[in-house]
């Protein structure tokens, strides 16, 4: 897998903002150590993954279920992201590279 970055964007898709993982890839660790029942397995390394509100719900509940003491800087960022698509009815965007 390539390197991820994000973007949360608003409902008409207009950029919010936008971050790239770490250096020691830890967004990109979230995804690979993934089970396939999660939704963060979907993402892609190489191209875009659009998730909606109810998607970022549920990345939300996986988000969570980190402990705090593994929830890095862009983990961090990724949950205030994630939360913020889900109540605005936005959308989350994964960019890999």
């Amino acid at each position: 897998m390539g390197r991820l970055g994000v973007r949360i964007l608003d409902g008409g898709k207009d950029i919010q903002s936008e971050f790239d993982d770490d250096d020691d890839e830890s967004l990109l660790n979230f995804v690979i150590e993934a089970p396939d029942t999660a939704v963060r397995w979907g993402v892609s390394g190489y191209g875009e993954t659009l998730f909606n509100s109810k998607q970022a719900f549920q990345l939300l509940r996986e988000i969570e279920q980190v402990p705090v003491e593994r929830r890095t800087p862009v983990l961090r960022l990724l949950r205030q992201g994630t939360r913020w698509v889900y109540m605005r009815n936005g959308y989350l965007q994964f960019l890999g590279d």
